[in-house]
Formats: structure tokens, C-alpha cells, sequence
């Protein structure tokens, strides 16, 4: 008997750790990744602004659906080949700035902006997305396996993918179109 109650005292102090700590880790926080595509930062924003062409070359993109403009922002849905989805309200802020505002199912309103640098005839590309997770079980975990990091990562891992295939289409192997 005394050894199951040790079992219980065990498994029970095992599950409250990651839910302790998850309580001391911020509720809202920023995923930042950035990259060098080998493109013209011009394609590179039209890439990333031509929402009908995204399930194309997203990988974990299943859908995109335009919905009726919302504060004259233009209103897409993204359906996610696990299941998920976000509302997004896109908007460009200058020449080199791209914003979209993420609402999530559950209400949160998040933001996705999306920076574009001309570095060499090169595009840097960098992405900031906000993250909101009032679960503390789930900051626990996004400490080993965050979903938004590797969505983010995917996303810029499909962009760069893409301007290789455009590059190679276009017979541009140094990806300058010959300048």
C-alpha cells in the first residue's frame, strides 16, 4: 500500500511541475524568425501578398478564402491542413512592411507582421507574430515544441522554396536576374 501511495505522490508531483512552471511564463509573447531569400524583395512581396496562390506553395496551408473586407481591410480565412484556422485582416504599411492581424477562434486578436529589407539584391525577410496562450500547460510545453515557432518556420521555409522556383523558371540561377 505504501508503495502505490509513493506511485500517486509521484505521478501527482510530476503533473503539477509543468503546470507550475507554465504559471511563471508570460501569457503574451513574440515569435521572431527572419531569412535571406535569394529574390527580389518586390517578388518576394508579391509572393506573400497573392493570398489566392498561397495553398500552392504553403505546405501546411490547406485553404484560403476571401471574405467581405472588414474596415477596409481586405479579410481572408487560412485553413490549416491539421484542422486549425485564423481570420486575417491584411494591410500593407509602406513600401516594405506587411501587417496581418490574426483572429483566432477563440477570439484572441493577434498580430503577424511581416518585414521585407533589399540587402544585395537579396530580400530579408522577417517575421514577428504574437502569441497569446492563457494555458499554462501549453507555455509549459511550447518551451520543447512550440507550434507557432515551426509555423512560422514553415512558412518561411515555403516562401524561400518558392522564389527558388521562380528563380529557376525564370532561368535566373543567381536569383538577380542577371544585374
Amino acid at each position: 500500500m505504501k508503495l502505490v501511495t509513493k506511485i500517486l505522490v509521484a505521478v501527482a508531483i510530476l503533473a503539477i511541475i509543468p503546470v507550475a512552471v507554465g504559471l511563471f511564463l508570460p501569457k503574451e509573447r513574440q515569435v521572431m524568425r527572419g531569412m535571406v531569400i535569394d529574390q527580389m524583395y518586390f517578388m518576394v512581396l508579391g509572393n506573400i501578398s497573392n493570398h489566392w496562390d498561397e495553398p500552392s506553395w504553403r505546405h501546411n496551408l490547406d485553404t484560403m478564402i476571401q471574405k467581405e473586407s472588414i474596415d477596409g481591410q481586405d479579410c481572408w480565412m487560412e485553413y490549416y491542413a491539421n484542422g486549425d484556422s485564423i481570420m486575417l485582416l491584411t494591410q500593407t504599411l509602406g513600401e516594405f512592411d506587411y501587417v496581418r492581424r490574426m483572429i483566432q477562434a477563440n477570439g484572441n486578436e493577434l498580430t503577424r507582421s511581416i518585414t521585407l529589407a533589399d540587402y544585395n539584391g537579396a530580400t530579408v525577410v522577417r517575421i514577428v507574430e504574437e502569441v497569446y496562450e492563457p494555458d499554462p500547460l501549453k507555455r509549459f510545453t511550447a518551451l520543447f515544441s512550440d507550434p507557432v515557432k515551426k509555423r512560422v518556420e514553415q512558412y518561411l521555409s515555403d516562401l524561400k522554396e518558392k522564389a527558388i522556383k521562380q528563380n529557376e523558371e525564370m532561368g535566373d540561377d543567381d536569383g538577380m536576374f542577371g544585374f
